[in-house]
């Protein structure tokens, strides 16, 4: 239905303040919120609880599974004695460096004045709503798939970014392949065996299982043909909860052949606390497409901290 005369002064008046140029380079802590609310967009990247750095390069801890500490008191012992101590700095680290990324789109002014109108929000409000939902998206997909090796294709130019999870998660050697089987409860629980006890010990409750829609949607199909309920993995009102007693994480847009099972603590996206945000109304351009144009510029990386701590599966129909 067109708009009224009313209704495009007011959508006018509603949107002269978003069709100024603005570039703005974001101090580090209303970055850092920013980066944290658009996460908070996408499924699973809030759960791996993300590291913000001052610096672009560095080091983080990598996974402690660290045992056996207590020692018996020596009434001789002193302060200057180090051969039945401790170390008391316990972890390990492993490097960070993160790459520059940037995420741009055009917003079409209608786009923005129904999404206005829809959630009752100030023009500005439902403009970031709006790009921090999208660059949500892309982020999760990115951190997890990228390859900079990825071959061609409409989106090579996205997945070249960096190398995400999925990449470097097949550095570990504990690997099943179940080549064009069709995957099973049977394969996962078969899997499960690899990951080394040390990390079932020390991290029961964090382990999960990252799985694509399909793969997630295959093993459920499964569950539910079942005559009679098995212990091997659990449906809650038709919701794969737990497989082998691990958890289970659904991976929005996580590539097809692949699946993990890892201490969820174990994948860190590090990003520094940068952000520049750059905004553009006016020209012919703009005018033309009747939409603003949205650049963001940020800084991330993906580390994966112990890759031994991570055992994963390949196959055509995962």
């Amino acid at each position: 239905m067109p708009f009224t005369n009313e209704e495009i002064i007011n959508k006018s008046d509603a949107l002269v303040f978003i069709q100024k140029d603005v570039s703005v380079q974001m101090p580090s802590g209303d970055s850092e919120a920013f980066l944290r609310d658009t996460i908070g967009k996408s499924s699973t990247l809030p759960k791996l609880k993300p590291i913000f750095r001052k610096t672009p390069a560095g080091k983080i801890d990598t996974l402690n599974v660290g045992r056996r500490k207590i020692r018996e008191v020596d009434a001789d012992i002193t302060s200057t004695d180090v051969d039945n101590v401790t170390d008391g700095t316990g972890k390990g680290q492993i490097s960070y460096s993160v790459h520059k990324v940037f995420w741009d789109e055009w917003i079409k002014n209608d786009d923005v004045w129904y999404t206005l109108q829809s959630r009752g929000q100030d023009v500005e409000t439902a403009l970031i709503d709006m790009i921090q939902e999208q660059f949500g998206v892309d982020l999760q997909d990115l951190i997890f798939n990228g390859d900079t090796e990825a071959g061609a294709g409409p989106d090579q130019d996205f997945l070249k970014i960096l190398d995400g999870f999925v990449k470097k998660m097949k550095a570990s050697s504990h690997v099943t392949d179940i080549g064009v089987e069709a995957p099973t409860i049977n394969h996962f629980m078969q899997h499960l065996q690899l990951l080394p006890e040390k990390y079932k010990n020390r991290y029961r409750t964090d382990i999960t299982w990252f799985l694509s829609q399909g793969t997630y949607d295959k093993l459920v199909a499964e569950l539910s043909a079942r005559q009679t309920p098995g212990g091997d993995a659990i449906l809650v009102d038709g919701d794969l909860k737990k497989i082998g007693g691990y958890k289970v994480e659904v991976v929005a847009d996580l590539q097809s052949g692949f699946a993990s099972l890892t201490p969820m603590s174990n994948l860190k996206p590090v990003f520094t606390r940068e952000l520049k945000y750059v905004r553009t109304g006016v020209g012919p351009l703009c005018a033309k497409k009747d939409a603003t144009y949205h650049i963001l510029h940020a800084y991330l990386d993906c580390v994966i901290r112990e890759i031994d701590a991570v055992a994963y599966m390949i196959g055509d129909n995962l």
